[in-house]
């Protein structure tokens, strides 16, 4: 009841945050739309998650090489509001959709947070596999420096930004590589060729799940690449509609409305022409 009572303090602070952030930006930006003052809103938000897990899971690891010495039997007390934070964000960002109407836009994210939701459930309520959930959690290192870099440019915009600039654009991708494929892979080989405790269906669970994670890491990577002008692409100037590098929801439902105009229109059609004949 004390970790469900946790969760829930998360979120709705989460989402005071959010209210309190998109009231600022409004205020601040007056002439940004709607949808771009709620991206932004969105990112500070996540950009919070980031931060405070990423130090989280640094301070753990730093200070406790337990972690790493026993990934399966390890347990320690503390680490659970790590894990209890990170809950309530995910679960936070599924309402938030949910509300936004987004879910149906965002099935990549929708499977991403109910698999973390679902690892961490099991975690918590075995106390098991603290050390692995403590190593995967180090993608959030660099998640802070991917909300940095999309609150950046929809503030810039333009191809051309300070210098100051592409040092952040630099050090996210290299953190890309560093932060989240190199522990996703190291886990993924533990499981699969070190570990001999894990039961065998956990095990099927969990190397099904970072194998999805790795897909996500490199979807990310290559619409980054894409995006930020690396490995021989040309920077590209963002706006509301392209900052988020899986692909703007928007888009996604001004399609299904317009798709939807054009069956409305076409029905009409068809009905005025069938009255003409008869």
């Amino acid at each position: 009841m004390n970790k469900l009572l946790v969760c829930g303090v998360v979120s709705a602070a989460l989402r005071g945050e959010y209210l309190l952030a998109r009231s600022i930006v409004r205020q601040k930006q007056p002439e940004w739309s709607d949808n771009k003052t709620r991206l932004f809103a969105v990112r500070v938000v996540s950009f919070t998650h980031a931060l405070v897990s990423a130090l989280g899971c640094i301070f753990s690891l730093l200070t406790d090489v337990n972690y790493v010495r026993e990934p399966y039997d390890y347990h320690k007390a503390n680490a659970e509001y790590v894990f209890l934070f990170s809950m309530g964000y995910f679960i936070y960002d599924l309402l938030d959709m949910h509300i936004h109407g987004e879910l149906e836009s965002s099935k990549e994210y929708l499977i991403h947070h109910s698999l973390v939701i679902t690892a961490f459930s099991i975690i918590l309520l075995s106390g098991r596999l603290f050390g692995l959930a403590m190593i995967a959690l180090l993608v959030e290192i660099q998640t802070v420096f991917l909300h940095l870099r999309t609150m950046v440019r929809l503030l810039y915009g333009s191809k051309h930004m300070p210098a100051s600039i592409d040092v952040l654009i630099n050090a996210n991708m290299i953190c890309l590589f560093l932060f989240r494929h190199l522990p996703v892979c190291y886990l993924l080989f533990y499981l699969i060729a070190q570990d001999v405790k894990v039961p065998i269906l956990l095990k099927l669970f969990l190397v099904g799940g970072l194998t999805f994670l790795e897909y996500h890491n490199t979807h990310l990577t290559m619409a980054m690449a894409k995006s930020d002008g690396f490995f021989g692409h040309e920077r590209q100037a963002l706006d509301e509609d392209s900052c988020d590098p899986l692909g703007s929801l928007k888009k996604d439902q001004e399609v299904e409305q317009k798709q939807q105009q054009k069956s409305e229109r076409s029905e009409r059609s068809t009905k005025t022409t069938a009255k003409k004949i008869e």
